[in-house]
């Protein structure tokens, strides 16, 4: 950051120059549609790959205003396909394979009601770090 400036400062607490020495990271969900659910796991698509044995959250919207967390495992991710994002430009499609750890009785019983009452089509699952 240049030190030439002069004009005032407007923030309430300034900020002060870390020179690279500290790393931050970001995390954000990653809007994932479902293509198959089971009990013990999941096919998602995902707009980028997804390294094998990554653990994330999952979160599937459950009725009116609820969801289930689960933790998962990326098992696989592999390219899927291609589409066009416009002229000349590509885009590329993911999925994720991944498997669901640490289910508890809960968690389990949500899932099996997911199932049973086929609501899985075209629910869109949450993935965040």
């Amino acid at each position: 950051m240049s030190q030439d400036w002069q004009g005032s400062e407007r923030r309430e607490h300034p900020r002060v120059s870390m020179d690279g020495e500290l790393r931050g990271q970001i995390e954000s969900a990653i809007d994932a549609p479902l293509i198959d659910l089971s009990l013990s796991g999941a096919l998602v698509e995902v707009p980028q790959a997804l390294p094998a044995n990554a653990r994330y959250d999952l979160k599937l919207p459950v009725g009116a205003e609820g969801s289930l967390q689960l933790r998962a495992e990326i098992v696989r991710s592999y390219v899927h396909g291609f589409d066009h994002a416009g002229p000349g430009k590509p885009a590329v499609r993911y999925r994720a394979a991944i498997r669901f750890v640490d289910v508890d009785a809960a968690q389990e019983a949500s899932l099996k009601s997911i199932l049973e009452q086929g609501q899985s089509e075209s629910l869109r699952a949450e993935l965040s770090p």
